[in-house]
C-alpha cells in the first residue's frame, strides 16, 4: 500500500494565474502529505506560489514555431520535468501539467493490478500509469507507433527519472523533412519515449512519426503492455481546465487513442492470456456516440457557414472567414 507522505507531485509547465492555483489547491485536497513541487521555464512568477513545497524555475530551452501558430514546447517540458524530479525524494512521484487538476486518489488503486511484463519489452521496474488521452492505437487513423500519452504518469522515481533522462530535441528534428506535414520527426510523446528506449538499448527501429510497418506496431503494443497502465480521465483522477482537452467538444481527436478497455486486451494477448476482459466497452461507446453527434452538428454548421459567406468578395476571403467562424461555433 502506498501511503500520500510517499508521493511527491511535480506540477510542471507555465504558470497560469487561477487555473495552476486551482491545480496545486486539488493536489492538496486530494493528496494530503505528499510533497508538491512546481517547476517551470516561465521566470515571470507572482513571487511565493501557495501550497507549494518547493518552486524550481529553469532556464528556458525555448520552443520551435510552425506555420499558423503551431508551437513545439517539448524541450520545456522536458526540462521541466528533469529538474522537477531531480528534486524529489519520495520513492514514487506523479508528473501533473500546470492546467490538470485531480479529482481523488483512485488511481493507487490500478498501480499494482496489473504486474506482469515480457521480459524482452520491460524497460521499467514497475509499470507506469499513464492516461488512455492521448495514447495512440497505431492501428488507428493515427498510425503513430511508440505514442504514450505524456499528459501525466504516476510511478517509482527512478522510472519517471529513466523515462525523461534522454537529450533534448534538435533544430534538425524539429524541422526534419519540410515535405511532410508536420515537419518535425517525431511527435512530443514519441519523442520522448522512442529515446527513452534507444537510451536504455531496447530495439526501436521507427525512422518518423507514422513510421507503421507491422513490425513497429506490434512492438509499441508489447511495450505497451508490458511498461505502462491506461487509464481514463475519470480512472486517473484528472480533471482538464483546458477546453481542447474536453470530449464533448472535439470527440474526433480522442478516436485513435486507446481506452482502458483496449488496453486490457493487449496485456492479455501478450502479457496474461487468462485475463478476462469484457466485451463491452463502454468508454469506446461513448467516444462513437459523441463522434456521430460531433459530426452531425459539424454538417449543419457548414451549411450555416456557406450561406453567411456567400455576399463576401473573393475565394481567399470567403475561405478565412468560414475558418474562423467554423472554429469559433465549434468551441
Amino acid at each position: 500500500m502506498i501511503h500520500l507522505d510517499q508521493i511527491s507531485v511535480v506540477i510542471q509547465g507555465p504558470y497560469h494565474r487561477g487555473v495552476t492555483d486551482r491545480v496545486i489547491a486539488s493536489v492538496r485536497n486530494c493528496l494530503p502529505g505528499a510533497e508538491v513541487i512546481f517547476s517551470t521555464c516561465d521566470a515571470d512568477l507572482p513571487g511565493r506560489i501557495p501550497g507549494c513545497d518547493q518552486v524550481i524555475v529553469s532556464p528556458d530551452p525555448g520552443v520551435f514555431l510552425y506555420g499558423q501558430g503551431g508551437v513545439n514546447n517539448i524541450n520545456r517540458q522536458i526540462v521541466n520535468v528533469r529538474a522537477g524530479l531531480a528534486l524529489v525524494r519520495t520513492p514514487f512521484a506523479m508528473k501533473l501539467r500546470s492546467d490538470f487538476a485531480v479529482s481523488g486518489r483512485d488511481f493507487l488503486n490500478f498501480f499494482d493490478l496489473y504486474p506482469g511484463s515480457e521480459e524482452k519489452y520491460q524497460v521499467f521496474n514497475h509499470k507506469l500509469l499513464s492516461c488512455c488521452y492521448f495514447s495512440r492505437n497505431p492501428r488507428e487513423g493515427m498510425p503513430f507507433p511508440f505514442h504514450p500519452s505524456d499528459l501525466a504518469f504516476f510511478g517509482k522515481i527512478d522510472d519517471l527519472l529513466k523515462l525523461f533522462d534522454i537529450p533534448l530535441m534538435t533544430k534538425e528534428q524539429a524541422f526534419w523533412d519540410s515535405a511532410k506535414l508536420p515537419p518535425f520527426q517525431y511527435w512530443p510523446e514519441q519523442y520522448i519515449f522512442i529515446n527513452c528506449l534507444r537510451k536504455n538499448h531496447f530495439p526501436c527501429d521507427c525512422g518518423f512519426f507514422d513510421d507503421s510497418r507491422p513490425d513497429n506496431i506490434e512492438q509499441t503494443e508489447r511495450y505497451f503492455a508490458s511498461n505502462f497502465i491506461f487509464l481514463d480521465f475519470s480512472q486517473f483522477n484528472l480533471v482538464p481546465q483546458a477546453g481542447r482537452f474536453s470530449m464533448e467538444t472535439d470527440p474526433k481527436s480522442f478516436v485513435s487513442c486507446y481506452t482502458h478497455m483496449e488496453w486490457l486486451r493487449l496485456y492479455r494477448d501478450y502479457v496474461d492470456p487468462q485475463l478476462q476482459v469484457p466485451m463491452q466497452d463502454q468508454e469506446r461507446e461513448s467516444i462513437n456516440n459523441l463522434l456521430r453527434t460531433y459530426r452531425r452538428k459539424q454538417k449543419t454548421l457548414h451549411f450555416l457557414i456557406n450561406i453567411l459567406v456567400l455576399p463576401l468578395p473573393g475565394i481567399l476571403r470567403k475561405r478565412a472567414r468560414r475558418k474562423m467562424m467554423s472554429l469559433s461555433f465549434m468551441k
